[in-house]
């Protein structure tokens, strides 16, 4: 066998035996992020394109107005919800339901704004 193949073979058996990132380096990368966004700009624009469906504090204002009602966004059903994932349904909205996508409207940073926001709102 070659010294090439040997550093071949180590390369990938270390790859395999690296430990994966800890769940703390995850949560510090998540909270990196959110400190990069502005959590008042999202007030602001959950107030503006949110609100009225969602309610003031998103326990689902239009629940008569509206079939199926929108999601108390306090529940823990949706706060259990990964970031990409709500992200997702304010980019491209919920089929079946009034929720709309915002592809069109919010850019991805103002998207993230609405996130945090959202994530604030169960506190």
């Amino acid at each position: 066998m070659s010294a090439r193949s040997i550093a071949l073979i180590l390369l990938i058996a270390l790859q395999y035996l690296s430990p994966a990132p800890a769940a703390s380096d995850q949560a510090s990368d998540e909270r990196a992020l959110r400190e990069f966004y502005d959590l008042e700009e999202g007030k602001r624009l959950y107030g503006q394109y949110c609100g009225f469906c969602h309610g003031e504090g998103g326990k689902g204002k239009a629940y008569n107005l509206v079939s199926p009602p929108p999601p108390d966004l306090t529940a823990p059903a949706v706060q259990r919800k990964s970031d990409a994932d709500l992200a997702k349904v304010i980019h491209e909205g919920e089929q079946g339901t009034a929720m709309g996508a915002w592809k069109w409207t919010l850019s991805e940073k103002e998207k993230q704004n609405v996130l945090l926001y959202l994530r604030q709102l169960a506190r």
